[in-house]
């Protein structure tokens, strides 16, 4: 399925940001290990939240959506009792936080999901658990999904997992900690990455009671058992999807609102606005409406910038989407663990910005990929067909860089955008951005736009 898209000189003035996807997925599954109603407001519905919710549901929680929240029924420890199959489809998060939770089921339980998370790194996860006394066996391939947990739970103790490969590991483990009858230690190896991830994990089981003691340095985390409490959680607008309206506005000149966002956010992904600050562009926030206005006086980009991406990975596909429109030196290091996301994200953006043009040079740490170096300019001829290997965040970036260039391009994989900002056709037709379908396409969401 492809899309054209067509240049633009000039984006409108007004856009609405999705919720927080991490924020929704973690007051879901609080909500869920709770006893009592807890409510969900301001949440997002994607694809990857509804399949957060489906997990749920599966283990007994009653989860409704009413108009700008939602209601959740939890089930405690007491999860339902007939054997069942949970189908994370292509959530990391999912597939890993059920993997240990269902830990303490009391039937065995198989977790699987789409071929993408089939072949994903969770070596690290298995034995996490199988050192903490928990039962998983692997279908397949030894290290990858699909797997049977056979319950039995586990009491506590010591666990290591390495911080380079994935903060869901930890976030796993921790989800699933309290069900324990003592406490369990997770000891963090090597250089941690992700910690903001970790941060909103601990700030949505505090919230739902659980007590949990942290290192200054991130490398023990210790969780007390205990029972999740209800809780009302209030969900900020999310980062990541922020950055590919707030790259597109760094490009253009002109004043921009952006409803739905707020300063106070624990999401590394925030970096976004140092980012542009950086680059030249005078960032207001009002925080009692939750508007962002963002006023970017600029003809074109210029000068020399580096960033360390070890905290906000998930941006780093967007940066370089910026980058290839800055003049100077645009160089962003700290982000190999995306190699382990939907795609080799780095790998990615290199291979389609070159076919661009781009002069972007991948950087390597320890043989792999983790960052770049772009020497950018004003734009690119374009009128090509790039790829989004599978991945809604290549895909949203490509868009992006797409906008600046003197051709319109043809973008493969547009439907995968439901994972995390289903409105994001939406809210660039609404700015005034032209894209159309050229083939067998799902033309479902651009009528939505």
């Amino acid at each position: 399925m492809l899309l054209q898209v067509k240049p633009t000189a000039t984006l409108g003035d007004v856009a609405t940001i999705p919720s927080s996807k991490p924020e929704t997925q973690r007051a879901i599954l609080a909500a869920t290990l709770a006893e009592g109603k807890s409510i969900v407001r301001n949440d997002l519905r994607c694809l990857e939240t509804t399949t957060m919710k489906e997990a749920c549901r599966t283990i007994g929680a009653i989860i409704e959506e009413k108009d700008g929240y939602l209601e959740i029924q939890g089930v405690g420890s007491n999860f339902a009792g007939n054997k069942r199959v949970i189908d994370a489809l292509g959530s990391g998060l999912v597939f890993r936080v059920f993997t240990a939770i269902t830990s303490f089921g009391d039937t065995p339980e198989v977790l699987t999901g789409d071929a993408i998370l089939r072949g994903r790194v969770m070596a690290p996860l298995f034995d996490a658990l199988a050192q903490l006394g928990a039962n998983i066996s692997c279908v397949a391939d030894e290290g990858k999904a699909p797997v049977v947990n056979w319950g039995g739970g586990f009491k506590g103790g010591r666990c290591v997992i390495p911080g380079n490969v994935s903060s869901q590991f930890i976030t796993a483990v921790m989800f699933a900690a309290p069900m324990a009858p003592e406490p369990t230690e997770i000891v963090i190896e090597g250089e941690i990455l992700s910690i903001s991830y970790i941060r909103q994990t601990i700030e949505a089981m505090e919230k739902a009671g659980i007590r949990i003691d942290v290192a200054d340095d991130f490398t023990s985390i210790v969780v007390h058992p205990g029972q999740y409490q209800s809780a009302d959680y209030q969900i900020s607008g999310d980062y990541t999807s922020s950055s590919y309206i707030i790259g597109a506005a760094a490009l253009f000149q002109g004043k921009r609102v952006l409803k739905n966002m707020n300063s106070q956010s624990l999401q590394g992904e925030k970096a976004i606005i140092d980012v542009v600050k950086a680059l030249g562009v005078e960032v207001q926030f009002d925080d009692a409406n939750d508007e962002l206005t963002l006023i970017n006086n600029q003809t074109h980009l210029a000068g020399e910038f580096e960033f360390d991406a070890s905290d906000y990975p998930n941006i780093v596909p967007t940066l370089a989407a910026i980058g290839a429109f800055v003049e100077g030196t645009f160089r962003v290091v700290g982000g190999s663990i995306t190699r382990l996301h939907k795609s080799p994200r780095i790998k990615a953006m290199v291979s389609e910005l070159q076919k661009l043009g781009v002069d972007i040079t991948p950087l390597f740490k320890d043989g792999v990929y983790d960052g770049f170096e772009i020497h950018g300019k004003a734009s690119y001829q374009g009128g090509l067909e790039l790829s989004s290997w599978g991945d809604h965040r290549i895909f949203m970036s490509l868009f992006i860089a797409s906008l600046r260039c003197e051709r319109a391009c043809l973008l493969e994989g547009y439907a995968d955008v439901i994972c995390s900002f289903p409105d994001f056709f939406k809210e660039f037709s609404a700015m005034g951005v032209q894209f159309t379908e050229t083939e067998d396409g799902n033309s479902d969401l651009l009528k939505q736009a």
